[in-house]
């Protein structure tokens, strides 16, 4: 099955005064990189979510969200004294160093950022234990409902994906359709060009395999051709497998771009001739470069 990196979940858990949210946002990334942010006061309950999550998926930025709301009768709150007097020693040093009028007052120093915290050490381990359950099933609800997301944007990527693919197989198919044409062609300039070489030719028996050699070099992209159309069936037995899809069917659209290429290296010179096996060579490539952005988004 193909799984979109691209998704979001959450989820909720409730238990008698406690209230846990946890939210998950999912982008592409080439490995796997978990940011887990939430109240201060429970930074012990991260390493519990980003076990679950990194259990769940292989690749993706993952980007976690968690909030706990416990109504408690007796709240203790841990002050932060080093701010306090990093606050106070900064505002001395300012009012040396400049004419600042004022005095720092409590109110002021109240509303500093990250001053208080909720502590956690007055909780019972009962209480803890709660708390980190509940934290646990709004994980595991949040990382269900991303996988559905990131299932369905998958099947979406594929429909696209299998729509281009086709495409591409038909543009070989009207490459094949030319090249008949295209050996003749080279054929006839082979003939002209000895016939134009002839007094040389007469001189160096060796100048006649070289101009030949040239020639089928030039005009044989039946190699190009079957490599494509092996790539092609390669890539459309991908959607089977279970692990590092994106990361091959990436690398396969790399070689893909590769063969198109030289195709249409091969057929920049035949002018009307080739024109159809020239578009269609270009229009592969389009739809290659489109390929590769739309994969860079599965798992």
């Amino acid at each position: 099955m193909i799984y979109s990196m691209t998704g979001f979940g959450s989820g909720r858990a409730e238990a008698p005064n406690l209230t846990v949210l946890v939210e998950i946002k999912s982008v592409n990334h080439r490995h796997i990189d978990i940011h887990v942010k939430g109240p201060a006061e429970f930074q012990t309950l991260e390493n519990l979510i980003r076990q679950k999550v990194q259990s769940a998926f292989k690749r993706g930025r993952l980007d976690v969200f968690f909030r706990v709301d416990y109504k408690r009768e007796n709240i203790k709150l841990d002050v932060n004294h080093t701010m306090i007097r990093g606050y106070i020693d900064l505002v001395s040093d300012l009012k040396k160093s400049y004419p600042i009028q004022g005095d720092l007052t409590l109110e002021m120093i109240a509303r500093l950022p990250g001053l208080f915290t909720v502590s956690t050490g007055d909780l019972s381990q009962d209480e803890l234990d709660a708390i980190g359950k509940a934290v646990g099933e709004a994980t595991d609800t949040a990382i269900a409902q991303l996988r559905q997301m990131r299932i369905a944007e998958g099947e979406s990527l594929m429909a696209d994906i299998d729509r281009r693919v086709a495409a591409i197989g038909r543009y070989l198919e009207t490459i094949l359709a030319g090249a008949d044409k295209f050996v003749e062609h080279y054929r006839k300039q082979l003939i002209a060009r000895v016939t134009e070489l002839a007094p040389q030719l007469a001189a160096d028996s060796n100048r006649l395999e070289m101009e030949a050699l040239l020639y089928a070099e030039r005009c044989d992209i039946a190699e190009e051709t079957t490599r494509l159309r092996s790539h092609l069936d390669q890539f459309a037995g991908l959607k089977t497998l279970a692990d590092e899809t994106g990361k091959r069917m990436d690398f396969i659209l790399q070689e893909m771009n590769r063969e198109v290429s030289t195709i249409l290296s091969k057929t920049s010179g035949l002018n009307e001739l080739g024109i159809g096996i020239g578009q269609a060579a270009i229009e592969s490539k389009v739809e290659i470069e489109k390929l590769r952005e739309q994969v860079q988004n599965i798992e």
